[in-house]
Formats: C-alpha cells, sequence, structure tokens
C-alpha cells in the first residue's frame, strides 16, 4: 500500500493538461485529447519494449475518425493471466452553459476568479475560497479520472515484478451520447482474451460522483451500472384553423399530457434491492410544423431518458403503451368538457365532439405497413441510408421511418406511435444469486470497509452506477425475449444503430465504479475535489490492484 498522494502531483498536472485540451463530444477534440494520452503513454519505458501492447483503434464508420487507446501491461512475477480493466472517456459535454465566460471553459487557472464575479452560491464560492476544488470543463467529467488511471498505469508498467496479473488501461471518446467508442473497444478485449489469454476479473472505471444531497460527506462506490432506454412518442392528431378549434384533435395538448404523466414520476423509477432509478425525463418535446400559420400542429414528437434497473421491455412498453392510451382519452375528453362549456356560455347548441384514436408500437406499425406493401424494407433501407450519410441525427432518421410507414398505412386518425432510439444502454447488473457476483461484491465491500478507517472516510458501495456509463457495454443482464422485443421497437435497427450484443455477452465483465469526487457535472461550475480525488483515490485503486493482481 503506497501513502496517500503518493500520485497527487503527477495526476494533477496531467489532469490540467487534459483539461487545457477541449474535447468536446462530437468534435475532433475527442482525437485530439486521445492522441495526446497515446503518445504520453507510448514514451513509457514498457511500451517503448512492448509496442504491440499499445493499440490505437480507429472508430468505424465514424467521419471524425475519433479513436480509442487501448494498454496492455503484464505483471512478470508469476504467468498469471487475471486483469483488471482500468477504464475511463475522453469525451466533454459542450460549453453552452458557460455563457459569457465560453472563452475561460478550458482555463482553470482564471475560470475560479470569473466565476465569483458571477454567482452568489454560497457552496460554490466557498469552494473556490478553499483551494480545494479545480474548475473547468471536463475536470470533473471526467479528465481527472484518466489521470489517475494514467498515473497507475504508470507505476504498474514499471513495477511489473510487484504483480501476478495484469491490466488494460482503456480510453475511449463519444461517452457523452452514442456510446461507439466502447462498442468498437470490445473487439480489442475479446481478441486480447483470446490472443493473451486474459482472464478479465473486473473493470474499475473512474467516472465522477457527486454529494447525494447538502451536506453529504459519504465517498460513493458502485457496482454495476444503470441501464437506459429512449422511449419516443411520434402523435399525430387533426388539424384545424384557430376559427375552429373544437373541431381538431390536439396533438401537442397529448404531447403535454405524456409528458405530464412520466417527467420525473417517482413511482417510474425501476427499483432493485431497494435501490431506484432515477424516474423519466423529457429530453425533447417539439411539434413538426415547419413555420408559422394559423392552423393547429399535426404531429409531435418527444422522447425520454428512461434509466433501467431490473424491468423487462415488454414490460416496460405496456407501461408506455398506457400512458399514451390516457393521454389520447385525456384529449377527447378535455375536448368535449371544453365544448360543452363553451357552448354554455355561448347559447350555441352543443353537439359531442371527438375522434376515435389508436395507440401502436412500432413492431404493429411495422407489420400492418408490410402487409400493404410487402417491398416496404427497401423503402426503408434506401431512407435510412440516405440519412446516415447526411450524419443525420440517429432520433429524427427513427423518425423519419416511423413517418414513412404511416404514410403507406395511410394513417388519418388520431394515432400514437411508442418506438425506441439510439442510445440503449444495458445494464449491467452485480446479481446475489450469481455466487461468482455475490463473493465479488462481498470481497469488494470488504475491501472498502478496510480501507475507509485508514482513508478517514465513510465509503459507501452502491447497486448501480446511477447516469450514464460505458461500463454498460461489458456485460448485459437483458434476456432473449426483451432484447428482441427492444430490437422490434427500433426503427432502422442493424442500420441506423446496432448494438454488439453477442460480445458484451461473450465477455460479460463485471464492472465498478471506484470514481472522483466532484460537483457540478455538466454545469459551468463543474469542478474537482483535489485532496480526495488526487490524494486518496488513487491508493484505493492500488489497493484494489494489489489485491487482485497479487497471489
Amino acid at each position: 500500500m503506497l501513502e496517500n498522494g503518493y500520485f497527487y502531483e503527477e495526476a494533477l498536472a496531467l489532469t490540467k493538461r487534459l483539461v487545457e485540451i477541449p474535447s468536446i463530444n462530437g468534435t475532433e477534440g475527442e482525437t485530439h485529447v486521445a492522441r495526446y494520452v497515446h503518445d504520453w503513454l507510448a514514451k513509457l519505458p514498457y511500451f517503448q519494449t512492448h509496442p504491440q501492447q499499445l493499440v490505437v483503434q480507429e472508430l468505424k464508420n465514424d467521419p471524425l475518425h475519433r479513436i480509442n487507446v487501448l494498454a496492455l501491461v503484464r505483471g512478470t512475477k508469476s504467468d498469471c493471466q487475471d486483469t483488471l480493466i482500468l477504464q475511463g472517456h475522453c469525451d466533454t459535454v459542450g460549453i453552452e452553459d458557460f455563457g459569457p465566460l465560453r472563452d475561460y471553459a478550458f482555463d482553470y487557472q482564471t475560470l475560479p476568479e470569473k466565476i465569483k464575479a458571477l454567482t452568489q452560491d454560497p457552496e460554490v464560492l466557498a469552494d473556490i475560497e478553499s483551494g480545494e476544488w479545480m474548475f473547468g470543463r471536463g475536470a470533473c467529467d471526467m479528465k481527472c479520472g484518466d489521470a489517475v488511471l494514467m498515473c497507475i498505469t504508470k507505476y504498474f508498467s514499471e513495477n511489473t515484478g510487484q504483480f501476478d496479473g495484469n491490466i488494460v488501461y482503456m480510453l475511449n471518446p463519444v461517452e457523452e451520447n452514442q456510446h461507439y467508442g466502447i462498442m468498437d473497444a470490445l473487439d480489442i478485449l475479446l481478441e486480447w482474451r483470446e490472443k493473451e489469454k486474459l482472464n478479465y476479473l473486473m473493470s474499475i472505471n473512474t467516472d465522477f460522483f457527486s454529494p447525494a444531497y447538502p451536506g453529504d460527506t459519504h465517498k460513493y462506490f458502485h457496482s454495476g451500472a444503470v441501464g437506459k432506454i429512449l422511449p419516443c412518442f411520434y402523435l399525430i392528431g387533426k388539424a384545424t384553423h384557430v376559427g375552429h378549434g373544437f373541431e381538431g384533435f390536439s396533438a401537442t395538448l397529448a404531447a403535454a399530457e405524456i409528458v405530464r404523466q412520466m417527467e420525473l414520476q417517482a413511482d417510474l423509477a425501476d427499483e432493485y434491492r431497494g435501490e431506484l432509478t432515477l424516474p423519466p425525463l423529457a429530453l425533447r418535446c417539439r411539434d413538426l410544423k415547419p413555420s408559422y400559420d394559423v392552423t393547429s400542429p399535426q404531429a409531435c414528437f418527444l422522447y425520454f431518458n428512461y434509466f433501467i434497473h431490473s424491468q423487462p421491455m415488454a414490460e416496460i412498453m405496456g407501461c408506455l403503451r398506457r400512458v399514451a392510451e390516457t393521454a389520447m382519452e385525456t384529449v377527447v375528453r378535455h375536448t368535449d368538457q371544453q365544448f360543452k362549456r363553451y357552448c354554455q356560455r355561448t347559447g350555441e347548441p352543443y353537439q359531442p365532439c371527438g375522434y376515435s384514436f389508436q395507440v401502436l408500437e412500432y413492431d404493429r406499425l411495422y407489420e400492418q405497413a408490410k402487409a400493404i406493401d410487402p417491398d416496404v424494407d427497401r423503402a426503408l433501407r434506401e431512407l435510412a441510408d440516405q440519412e446516415v450519410q447526411k450524419n443525420a441525427d440517429r432520433r429524427e432518421i427513427s423518425l423519419l421511418l416511423v413517418q414513412h410507414l404511416c404514410n403507406v398505412c395511410a394513417i388519418t386518425q388520431p394515432t400514437a406511435i411508442i418506438f425506441l432510439a439510439p442510445p440503449f444502454c444495458p445494464r449491467n447488473t452485480m446479481k446475489l444469486h450469481v455466487p461468482e457476483e455475490k463473493a465479488l461484491l462481498e470481497d469488494v465491500r470488504q475491501l472498502l470497509d478496510e480501507l475507509g478507517p485508514a482513508m478517514e472516510e465513510d465509503m459507501r458501495l452502491m447497486q448501480f452506477f446511477p447516469v450514464l456509463s460505458d461500463s454498460s457495454y461489458l456485460k448485459i443482464d437483458d434476456d432473449e425475449e426483451s432484447i428482441q422485443t427492444l430490437i422490434r421497437n427500433f426503427p432502422g435497427y442493424g442500420q441506423v444503430y446496432s448494438l454488439p450484443f453477442e460480445n458484451i455477452k461473450a465477455l460479460n465483465i463485471p464492472a465498478f465504479s471506484f470514481g472522483c469526487y466532484g460537483k457540478d457535472g455538466h454545469k459551468w461550475t463543474e469542478r474537482v475535489n483535489l485532496p480526495y480525488t488526487f490524494g486518496k483515490l488513487p491508493n484505493i485503486i492500488f489497493a484494489a490492484l494489489e489485491r487482485y493482481l497479487i497471489q
């Protein structure tokens, strides 16, 4: 066990350098920062001697030519093949939230004083005055974690004789949205497992955690990773002139009702062994009118972030259907009730108004279209290929495919179509009824219980990393029925979007997050705590290496 602070200065200096390199998701910066990490590793004597164990993998069909960086370091104390994966991502979210401070988003030195001039938040101001926090886009999420793992990889490479097992350091781009980096990297992990005879014990991700509530001083560790789907609703209404409002069926009101039923609804939070996901949150809600006129919107499109711990897909689709049916019924009832009240006020004769409606899952819509046009698959492929070539947003491509099927079916009545769009993150669950997983969970918990007093920290091991993580793609717990339900309701699956299910199943790697301690991830006040992240966390991870890679 190394003394606290052994990696402090080097990890902090590396974090500063990484933050200075903008690597916003969807920009060439993702490649620039990954190249920096690769070049830093390539200078280490170990990789000068073993260059074949430092790999740059360009992502498939990526117009930005982003890369994965993977490094294998073998312990030489024995021929043990046990291997730990040290895992991080190099992209960040954008800097729009910095507003007038956008020019300082990556300037960790100047930024704190600029923030002081714009905020009255006492916690932010106190953290600036303490000198114990580093600000800047990516400082917390998660270049600090990348730097910590780089330092540990360097130490391991310089002291291979201390270890029986091996480590793989892996840096991936595209984590903040599509996760294509880790999905492609699975090919290398499988190749190394076969070629190098590696036995992957687990992965350790250093993505950040934050206080769970004001005054929370716990340090959180996580097993597994939460799952996520993106359920979408395409709502077809009945457009009408504003002078005849009661003659329409309001797609916007249906959309609003769906948001009301789902947005932050605590009862929709999925539960596993007493631990809850966060409830659904709308990520987009808009009508589809191309321009202004005095006609009500014909259609709306909305989608949600929906976290999963244990729910099967069939159960989720049933829930979404009930939400859509209730929303459509609400529009019919509300329109009729308000028309009746309007007639009472005007003295005009009242006649019940309303439309019949339908709710369809995508697989049912596809079946109906296929029955009408047996060649519909060709049209869908051509449309999808055309939009993919434009590098269009994958969710918008999914919508276009749905709209095409609706046109084939000549849908004119009010309709809600439920479908799924990218990304899909499998849930990675460590299950107590699986003996090997239970044993690993209990052992990691014991390790943290032992380290807590020495580190003077109250450490808690949670069952799931609660927000999205590349660790989702190392292990999958959905059964075949759930996977097929998902695929059937994914427009353009295999062309617009696909998942390496077979690779994930073949690897089946338990995942843990030993996170850096930060606050306000994805906000302009994003910051990382220096004493814990660079003083204590590296030693906790190093203790895990000693526990599992020294016989």
